[in-house]
């Protein structure tokens, strides 16, 4: 009985999926007439020669990563080091106890209205770095990227890997701009969150 049914689930997905496809395609194009200039403004192509035309978005990209490339300094380069140690839960001192108080300051910040800590070290639940580090990581790299590098040695060989990992180093700073902003931007509310 098992089999059977299993053989006729088997039989049916095929046309589960056919369904899917036919209503993706009739949400494209309810959403096509609205949105179909935005993208056709966004990937405008700006042609440097006869058989060279570049988007302009992906001009404002790499420009945008250069700049703050060499305004942190290399931090992509520079960086590393000090990724790699707090990964490795090297700076766990000053978490625990205030780099105030790590470095000898008796009276740390007796003006100002901050949360020392949220989180109790002792507690169940408690993310290690490396699981926060994995954590970010599968939010941050998708299938895209995953399938992007796959695609792009199959089409361009193996001279695609530079490329790669050149825009993997100004995708660093960029990157390092947003998580800045991000942290200094937040709000923290009373309870912590």
């Amino acid at each position: 009985m098992k089999k059977y049914l299993l053989s006729i689930v088997a039989i049916l997905i095929p046309f589960i999926t056919i369904a899917q496809e036919t209503t993706s395609e009739k949400v494209d194009a309810v959403f096509k007439d609205y949105t179909g200039w935005f993208v056709d403004a966004i990937f405008y192509e700006i042609p440097f020669s006869e058989y060279y035309q570049i988007p302009w978005v992906l001009i404002v990209l790499i420009g945008g990563a250069l700049y703050f490339t060499i305004y942190f300094k290399f931090i992509n380069v520079t960086g590393f080091r000090t990724a790699i140690k707090v990964v490795r839960g090297q700076y766990e001192d000053i978490e625990k106890h205030g780099a105030d108080t790590l470095y000898g300051d008796s009276t740390p910040n007796e003006g100002e209205n901050l949360i020392e800590t949220i989180r109790d070290e002792s507690a169940d639940g408690e993310v290690s770095h490396f699981q926060a580090l994995t954590a970010a990581l599968s939010a941050t790299v998708g299938l895209g990227n995953i399938a992007g590098v796959a695609v792009a040695l199959s089409i361009g060989g193996p001279g695609d890997t530079f490329w790669m990992i050149l825009a993997g180093l100004l995708g660093m700073a960029s990157k390092f701009a947003e998580c800045t902003l991000g942290v200094k931007y937040r709000d923290v509310g009373e309870d912590g969150t």
